[in-house]
């Protein structure tokens, strides 16, 4: 299933543009005066892939969480403690983690691309950080290559990541009672916590991202990645990118269900349902003949209400070129009375046809 994680961070005042010399009591950031988190929020990290946009982002290690068999699934909130508050300063979804030591290579190339070693100026002009090296920059830059590839920690989809311009300060005995979320490590979150955590945002600052999160996080898997996805991820022999986006699209989500949402209204194509939490992003063209391209298509998808979605992938409905629903005679009279079918689509994209043609002559059971 789906996997959500608190992760501390350190705490920055300068928005997590770049590093601000702020105050460390151990790790990393005291012994070198910056963190890698420091930044999460820069323009400098997000990686642009064809038309797909992706966010990197740096935390420390996830310890024994289950990353690999969630990748892609995975749901990070960045928490940071000072001046005796927590607050929530960032949220991350449907992302990847990188600490896998197969997962080297991805992070290597993540660092060229983005030119992340051009950063150090950035910490560098921290008098903090001149202070620690002793005003050595040679010795401060060779400490910095060593670790450069700690900055791309965590890869993810842009518009499923949201730094906040105004952290929001967690009233822990409201969310939680008298236990305390993490300081510091790594916490695993059960859904009723991130719900509540999210319902801590104040309505003020609740816009299209709180919205999509919301609507991720009631609509992640219930299983973890198939291990053939698993196997692919680490072989390396994609970027990571290009893994994420066919991560995503199988299971609906990320971009395609988002171009789907757009298509459609945000309602089922069928009964023009609006309940984001039982809405599927359905291909047309399955997913296991379909080319790279026709797995990103929102032209081979349809956004369906979970009921018909089954009926749709297992073949026993399909729709012809006037979007009239075809109904399978392995479906009884007394299911279909009890479904409401057949109903038509409720409006029919030119570029769909020849998708649909596919489904009725290849998956439609007649």
């Amino acid at each position: 299933m789906a996997l959500f994680l608190q992760k501390p961070v350190f705490w920055n005042t300068n928005n997590y543009i770049a590093p601000s010399g702020g105050f460390a009591t151990s790790g990393f950031a005291r012994e070198n005066g910056y963190g890698h988190e420091e930044w999460n929020n820069s323009p400098r990290l997000l990686l642009r892939q064809g038309n797909q946009r992706y966010r990197v982002f740096h935390t420390e290690g996830a310890g024994a969480a289950p990353l690999v068999e969630n990748a892609g699934q995975t749901f990070v909130f960045m928490t940071a403690a000072h001046n005796g508050i927590l607050q929530l300063v960032g949220v991350a979804g449907n992302a990847v983690g990188l600490f896998d030591e197969r997962l080297l290579g991805q992070r290597q190339q993540i660092v060229d691309k983005l030119a992340l070693q051009e950063l150090w100026e950035e910490a560098w002009a921290v008098t903090k950080v001149r202070r620690i090296h002793e005003d050595d920059r040679h010795h401060f830059l060779r400490n910095w290559k060593q670790n450069l590839q700690r900055i791309p920690a965590w890869i993810c989809p842009e518009e499923y990541f949201w730094w906040f311009d105004e952290p929001v300060t967690l009233d822990l005995r409201a969310i939680i009672g008298a236990e305390k979320l993490a300081s510091a490590g790594t916490s695993e979150l059960d859904l009723a916590l991130v719900g509540r955590i999210m319902d801590a945002i104040p309505a003020s600052q609740r816009g299209e991202r709180w919205a999509r999160l919301i609507d991720a996080i009631h609509c992640a898997p219930s299983e973890p990645v198939a291990a053939s996805d698993r196997d692919a991820l680490l072989e390396g022999s994609e970027p990571v990118t290009e893994q994420l986006a066919n991560l995503q699209a199988r299971r609906g989500r990320g971009k395609f269900r988002q171009d789907l949402l757009a298509t459609w209204g945000g309602a089922c194509a069928v009964t023009g349902l609006a309940c984001a939490e039982v809405l599927r992003a359905s291909h047309i063209k399955p997913w296991a003949v379909a080319t790279a391209k026709e797995r990103l298509d929102p032209d081979n998808g349809l956004l369906l209400s979970a009921n018909l979605d089954v009926l749709f992938y297992r073949g026993l409905l399909s729709f012809d070129e006037q979007g009239q629903m075809l109904v399978s005679h392995w479906l009884g009279e007394a299911d279909r009375a009890a479904l409401g079918l057949p109903r038509a689509l409720r409006f029919v994209p030119g570029a769909m046809a020849h998708y649909l043609h596919y489904h009725r002559t290849e998956v439609f059971q007649q």
